[in-house]
């Protein structure tokens, strides 16, 4: 192996801000899974049963009152005094280098980052059916299958020349701080599979196609296609006069209000502080159950309308040529109508006000917080002046003088608009009205900038699973105070279930859970891959080793045979600590045939976190870039002990040549062979190792290992051939014995086709 001693170079001049913009398009995150990134020292939280955590701001005309102690501060849990634990003044302050958004790498490593209640939560819902959308057209053509209308082909969005979508962009680029973590979600999307971020670029794809759904009747789902059929609105007798949008529009109000409402369930199981959730929204008419759509219809429209129309057997050639009595099975109009009857008498019955007060109630006990923005701004009327319902529809406004007309279109966006002030009054947040909605989303983000946290063990210890109110006071005088409400105390259940999670956990599946994580954020979309770490070089003349940092890169395998990169790339590799100041840079190329490198790049560094960056550039022209950063903690070693450090991996096969190519990919293939080098502090008395299923289940593949000294870093490897193999996840586990000291690393990886 050839290791390269790089020659500090001078601090790297600060790059423009389009181009910071294009590489972090492309950072990716596949490290190993040992390589966990290392962050600050956080505060310890203590927790158990009764222990509660208030987030709290305090504000003096209007700003922040930043200089308070704990002392100044007085908790009340029902009215019973509490006495303060832990505090603490957290003060965020967002940036615009975003290189210093350190993306989570997978699910688990989101939902802990999310937890930790010094990251703020931010959560943007899309209301896509209570939302206009400006752009295009609200004629009221209705599309479903085997509608003589033709369906208008798919429109995309302005990019960014709408007044909503530009401020929710502003907001994503410049409001959003390097450890706050963003979601975004619409009520057709599962609240379950919410996806946290600290790169919110990643959500302007969707601020920027055209989601708004309000008044549009073109694209319906396959439910509502089906309720279409069976209550069509243009039937010659109007048997089914205003049916089908009725039923549509308490379904998607329903939906959106459910919607939220698991929303906030969720966000509730993620911590006890506060969330943010934005809300995009123009508000609802909260549908009450209305029992005149529950009226009798008749089947087929006939003049009367008859309850039920008598229906005869059809006659209809088979596919043998013979002709047939009832119903032609290949009749793309053959609907279940008992099904359409009882999703009738379903949406009949719709309580969507009682689900809206249940949502707040919920709101409440879950601190989570509501920042409502009408994307209209200053909206006067409800209906768009181009809209037109569907035929046979009730126009209530048309029937109306013009006077009461508008009086009754604005009254409509007064009731609708008061929905969305309740809700953000009722949960502690701030309705944003205004044409400046950059502006009014900027106070999102300054009105949770400055807070402090406080806990407190509850004297009442009793598992009860009630509510308990929370009030918080502040001893200064004309300090306002906003706080969390309360909270649901846990059942007897819980308790037991929190009690069982919290048993310490197998080390031995701890430690195969952690390296089998770093699999699921393989990026194999992404061009570059790159993985960094600590190793020790021993000294020439004695005393402690000294640490020094290495990085492997290495283009994608099918990156590498398409341009722009088949051509090789140029890479930029710089190491920076935690106070920002670079600390040492190389360069490397990777080619055709050896499309890896692999770079020491700082000796002798001290213990601290760091930040090991790399950028490449296809060779090929056009200006391709990509690139990627990761987090290594150099120890403190005064122990002198032998301990092992984030492994090197090495791969051997068809794609990378006779020899051994460093790797940062996790995937490796059944044609190669696998090496892993384990950096130690110094040699061991015995070292082995041993091939695993995912499971930790010992197979019968032998892994050669050895102990060996490379330029002065000493390594303990392993080799295996994948071969044997079948496709799936596996890892290898070094064990390393000096004296009573055992210590292991466990590495995963993939097999793919």
């Amino acid at each position: 192996m050839h290791i390269e001693i790089p020659r500090p170079g001078p601090r790297t001049p600060l790059a423009s801000r389009h181009t910071i913009a294009l590489g972090l398009a492309v950072i990716v995150a596949a490290v190993l899974a040992a390589q966990e990134p290392s962050r600050p020292q956080q505060p310890t939280f203590r927790t158990g049963v009764n222990f509660v955590r208030v987030d709290v701001y305090p504000t003096s005309n209007g700003r922040p009152v930043a200089d308070l102690r704990k002392d100044d501060f007085e908790v009340l849990e029902n009215g019973v005094p509490q006495a303060v634990e832990t505090f603490e003044h957290v003060v965020v302050r967002p940036r615009d280098i975003l290189a210093e958004r350190v993306e989570p790498r997978n699910v688990r490593e989101a939902n802990e980052e999310a937890a930790n209640p010094r990251n703020r939560l931010f959560v943007l819902f899309l209301d896509t059916y209570h939302v206009t959308e400006a752009t295009v057209s609200h004629s009221g053509a209705l599309w479903a299958p085997g509608s003589t209308t033709t369906r208008p082909p798919a429109k995309e969005g302005p990019h960014g020349t709408a007044a909503i979508e530009r401020a929710l962009v502003n907001f994503l680029d410049r409001a959003i701080g390097p450890d706050d973590l963003f979601a975004a979600t619409t009520p057709e999307l599962d609240p379950e599979q919410l996806s946290f971020s600290r790169r919110p670029e990643t959500f302007e794809e969707l601020v920027r196609t055209v989601w708004g759904r309000r008044f549009i009747w073109d694209d319906l789902d396959p439910e509502e296609n089906r309720w279409s059929i069976c209550y069509p609105p243009d039937d010659p007798y109007g048997c089914y006069s205003g049916i089908l949008v009725d039923m549509v529009r308490r379904r998607r109000e329903a939906l959106t209000l459910e919607a939220l409402r698991r929303l906030v369930s969720r966000l509730g199981d993620l911590r006890q502080e506060r969330k943010a959730l934005l809300l995009i929204s123009e508000g609802w008419a909260r549908y009450r159950p209305d029992m005149q759509l529950a009226r009798p219809l008749p089947r087929v429209s006939a003049p009367g309308c008859p309850a039920e129309i008598p229906r005869g057997k059809d006659i209809y050639v088979g596919t043998d040529g013979k002709l047939k009595a009832g119903t032609d099975p290949r009749t793309y109009m053959t609907v279940d109508w008992q099904q359409c009857e009882a999703s009738r008498t379903t949406m009949a019955h719709v309580d969507n006000d009682q689900t809206y007060r249940t949502l707040l109630d919920e709101a409440n006990r879950t601190n989570t917080s509501f920042y409502p923005v009408d994307p209209r701004g200053l909206a006067v009327f409800a209906t768009p002046m181009d809209y037109k319902d569907l035929p046979q529809t009730p126009d209530r406004l048309a029937t109306l003088p013009a006077d009461k007309a508008l009086l009754t279109d604005m009254a409509d966006v007064r009731e609708r608009l008061e929905t969305l002030r309740n809700l953000a009054a009722a949960t502690d947040g701030k309705m944003t009205e205004t044409n400046d909605l950059a502006g009014g989303l900027k106070k999102v983000a300054d009105d949770l900038s400055d807070y402090y946290l406080l806990g407190y063990y509850s004297t009442n210890a009793k598992a009860d699973g009630t509510f308990r109110r929370i009030t918080v006071r502040v001893k200064r005088p004309g300090v306002a105070v906003r706080a969390r409400r309360g909270y649901l105390a846990p059942t007897e259940a819980e308790v037991a279930a929190r009690r069982a999670a919290a048993a310490p956990p197998d080390p031995e599946v701890a430690t195969r859970d952690t390296a089998l994580a770093a699999l699921g954020a393989i990026r194999p979309d992404r061009p570059f891959h790159m993985a960094a770490g600590v190793a020790w070089q021993q000294s020439t003349v004695g005393g402690q080793p000294q640490p020094v940092l290495w990085a492997a890169g290495e283009l994608d395998v099918l990156a590498a045979r398409e341009m722009p990169w088949n051509a090789g790339a140029d890479a930029s590799i710089s190491i920076v600590a935690a106070d920002g100041r670079a600390i040492a840079s190389e360069q490397a190329t990777m080619g055709f045939e050896s499309r890896a490198f692999m770079v020491r790049l700082a000796h002798g560094v001290q213990p601290g976190d760091y930040l090991v960056r790399a950028r490449v550039t296809g060779k090929a022209g056009g200006g391709a870039e990509a690139g990627e950063q990761v987090r290594v903690h150099v120890p403190d070693t005064d122990d002198g002990a032998a301990g092992l450090a984030q492994p090197l991996l090495f791969r051997r096969g068809p794609f990378s040549g006779a020899g051994f190519q460093p790797t940062a990919d996790l995937r490796f293939r059944k044609a190669e062979r696998l090496r892993v080098d384990v950096p130690s502090r110094a040699t061991f008395d015995e070292v082995s190792a041993r091939l695993l299923d995912r499971k930790g289940g010992l197979l019968p593949i032998p892994v050669n290992t050895l102990q060996r000294d490379d330029a002065g870093v000493c390594f303990v490897t392993g080799e295996v051939s994948l071969a044997p193999l079948a496709l799936g996840d596996y890892l290898i586990e070094v064990s390393a014995r000096r004296g009573t000291l055992q210590e292991k690393s466990v590495t995963a990886f993939r097999i793919v086709p």
